[in-house]
């Protein structure tokens, strides 16, 4: 048969399509993640009919994106994303964007028209090479499919190197490019081209680089001696999602703690609020007894070693710059993690590593007790404050769910203030909660998107956001059927944008509710009905509390509290100042 046969080259589209995802179902990848399009047809075709492969398809690019990068972010592996050619491509930005600050892996896969029918006014045609600029790890423009045997080398090898970059030292996504010829789907008359010996051949691969250990350098001898010279130090950890799990890193920074003598410092967002069995003398509401000057003067400390990005807190941020401490920086990508520009000294390394390079020291007893004082009393002040809260107060509802969300589920936060509240309010304790949020890029864009990759096929999910980031990503409900799992959404309607309130444009003289505030008109009720998405309005805090802590149920449910931003505010302003 002629190699212009129409029949032909569908069935070579086919195979290479086969052939792809036979290698990266191989190479360890588990799920695909895929919109509806012509000219992704081959890829399309051949995730849905590989048995080793979750392939799932979203309507909205930007929603698979983002449903993509929670799964990746939760497995630690990547996740393919397929769509067709023009603008479908244009709307995974935002999550390559993310993806590539957060250090997720991602393999996109980009359908496209062939060189022909590029710069020629063809249809749903743009120019997709490197379309997403620096953000990817890599971009590889793949050769038009064929099947003779140097070809088909090139493909499964192309695949491979694309998994290890995805995965290794400094993870984070990858972009293929992959042009197509039509015919685009299979033809069933067509003769095959490849035989299952072709393809077994074809398709081996030398290992599973998905269940790869990444090789990062040693910790240095002398910085550690620099460092352990200090007696009045402090870690700080922010935003770190670390691997093989959380427990193994809590015991690793409880290691460092130990050794060290220094207290810790500990961001919402990592695992060490939510194994308290292994640091139980964790430091979590520094956001409040740092805004008092007497604190903050008395509790300055001579180093810092901070793991992974800095805290959200901005109050703590601030104290960072002006202590004129010594920086340690440890991160496990090499990436700068210091939006301060401190004087610091950069480490390549993961906890673990540092624990067993660091020697005990002697520590200082008055300095450590000091720390856990001010922790012990700060929290109680709180939590009683917090337990007498009748109001609907957005701080409460990060608060309760610390307390009461079943053990060893994931919790998804929003950005804004949904965060910021957690941050502030968030207990620490033993419950194994995995928390997630998109921090790389600070955005709201596919929020719930994200938090329903997270929760696909995992542990049970909860999503806590604010109205707008929910509406702003409400086409994540046409994934509803696709989930398997159950994620639970708590939506703060304060009818606009609450942090807005915290900051100075809230009292200038502008359009503010306009221009920044943008309460909606949205019924959430009704939008959930829309999407056969059931949906229930809390009025008090034993209702939400019983909810919260009652046994899952596969699907989405929403949970609405609604609550007034401006009291939100000033609430919040009178418990950090208690």
């Amino acid at each position: 048969m002629s190699p212009f046969d129409p029949l032909a080259r569908s069935n070579v589209n086919s195979a290479w399509g086969a052939l792809a995802m036979e290698v990266l179902a191989r190479l360890g990848v588990e799920t695909v993640v895929l919109s509806p399009g012509s000219r992704s047809t081959p890829l399309a075709v051949a995730a849905s009919r590989n048995p080793r492969l979750d392939t799932r398809c979203l309507l909205d690019e930007r929603s698979a994106g983002f449903f993509a990068l929670g799964l990746a972010r939760r497995q630690e592996k990547p996740v393919v994303l397929v769509c067709t050619s023009g603008t479908a491509a244009a709307n995974y930005f935002p999550a390559v964007v993310e993806a590539s600050m957060s250090g997720v892996p991602l393999l996109v896969f980009t359908a496209d028209r062939p060189p022909e029918d590029r710069a020629c006014s063809s249809g749903q045609t743009i120019d997709q090479i490197e379309l997403y600029g620096g953000y990817p790890r890599a971009f590889v423009e793949m050769a038009l499919p064929a099947v003779a045997p140097p070809m088909l080398d090139y493909l499964r090898q192309t695949l491979v190197h694309a998994v290890e970059r995805a995965m290794t030292v400094n993870p984070g996504p990858v972009h293929l490019n992959f042009p197509f010829r039509e015919p685009l789907h299979p033809e069933g008359a067509a003769e095959p081209v490849l035989g299952a010996d072709e393809m077994e051949a074809a398709a081996t691969v030398v290992s599973r680089i998905c269940e790869g250990v990444r090789i990062l350098p040693s910790i240095d001898t002398v910085v550690l001696e620099r460092m352990s010279s200090h007696r009045r130090g402090i870690v700080v950890v922010g935003d770190v999602m670390p691997s093989p799990g959380g427990r193994a890193f809590a015991e690793a920074v409880a290691a460092i703690s130990d050794k060290l003598g220094w207290p810790v410092l500990a961001d919402v967002l990592n695992p060490l609020r939510g194994q308290g069995g292994a640091l139980p003398r964790l430091v979590s509401h520094y956001d409040t007894f740092l805004r008092s000057a007497d604190q903050a003067s008395a509790l300055r400390p001579d180093a810092v070693l901070q793991i992974g990005p800095l805290p959200t807190s901005k109050c703590l941020r601030g104290w960072l710059k002006d202590i004129g401490a010594v920086h340690f920086l440890l991160n496990e990508r090499p990436v700068n993690t210091d939006p301060l520009h401190r004087v610091a000294v950069p480490l390549l390394g993961t906890a673990g590593a540092l624990a067993d390079a660091l020697e005990p020291m002697d520590t200082e007893a008055a300095w450590t007790d000091a720390w856990y004082g001010q922790e012990a009393t700060t929290a109680s002040r709180l939590d009683a404050a917090l337990a007498e809260e009748t109001a609907m107060f957005e701080g409460k509802a990060a608060w309760l769910l610390s307390r009461t969300v079943p053990v060893g589920s994931s919790v998804f936060l929003a950005s804004s203030m949904s965060v910021r509240y957690a941050e502030s309010f968030w207990c620490a304790g033993d419950r194994a909660v995995s928390i997630f949020a998109n921090r790389g890029a600070n955005g709201i864009d596919g929020t719930l998107s994200t938090a329903l990759g997270v929760a696909h096929g995992g542990a049970p999910a909860f999503l806590l956001s604010g109205d707008l980031a929910f509406l702003h990503d409400s086409n994540g409900l046409l994934a509803a059927d696709q989930l398997s799992g159950s994620l639970t959404v708590v939506v703060i309607n304060n009818d606009g944008g609450g942090i807005f309130e915290h900051l100075p444009v809230a009292e200038a003289a502008v359009d503010f509710e306009g221009l920044f505030a943008t309460p909606q008109s949205v019924s959430i009720a009704t939008l959930s009905a829309a999407h056969n998405v059931s949906h229930q309005l809390i009025e008090d805090w034993e209702t939400f509390a019983g909810e919260i802590g009652r046994e899952p149920v596969p699907g989405i449910r929403v949970l609405e509290l609604r609550t007034d931003r401006k009291a939100d505010r000033d609430a919040f302003r009178r418990l950090v100042a208690l």
